[in-house]
């Protein structure tokens, strides 16, 4: 089977190894890159799944391939959490899953409100060395990697995918 990922980003495709490795599936993903179709700092859930759901469909379609995963990080800032989502798409369902989340400080939310980047966000404040790790790994001092949650939810997404093709089932 060939898995196609939307993007060349060496964190997602390390993400997307360790939860197809996981799942006992001896299968390299096909780095792809298409757009998420969505802002580059999604600020919200909704947003954030849609560009998901984008770079699925497009890396499968592109690719030619049996699935396309998609993986986007992004703010949710009705709530003040940094989320990663991860959508499978196989032409006919999809699936997704995200990871655990960690929440904001009130003042960078109204900073992201504003127009700044998380990015920018952890550069100014810990250094450009830091902006390598995301929020995820700034916020956990390092015990939950931007690539750890990425893989998250990408095994979740792809565990409800293989779920619901084992019922037969549509999404």
């Amino acid at each position: 089977m060939e898995i196609a990922l939307g993007s060349t980003n060496a964190v997602k495709v390390l993400a997307l190894r360790w939860a197809l490795e996981r799942l006992g599936l001896d299968v390299e993903p096909r780095p792809v890159e298409v757009p998420s179709g969505v802002a580059d700092q999604p600020l919200s859930e909704a947003e954030t799944v849609a560009g998901a759901l984008a770079r699925a469909r497009a890396a499968r379609e592109r690719a030619g391939a049996a699935l396309g995963v998609g993986l986007e990080g992004g703010v949710d800032l009705e709530g003040g959490w940094v989320v990663n989502v991860a959508a499978v798409d196989d032409g006919e369902r999809y699936a997704l899953g995200r990871s655990p989340g960690v929440q904001l400080p009130a003042g960078w939310l109204a900073a992201l409100r504003a127009g700044e980047t998380l990015g920018e966000l952890i550069e100014a404040r810990y250094g450009p060395e830091a902006r390598a790790l995301g929020a995820m790994g700034v916020f956990t001092g390092g015990a939950l990697t931007r690539q750890e949650a990425s893989a998250q939810a990408a095994l979740a997404a792809l565990g409800r995918y293989f779920a619901l093709v084992a019922e037969g089932g549509l999404e």
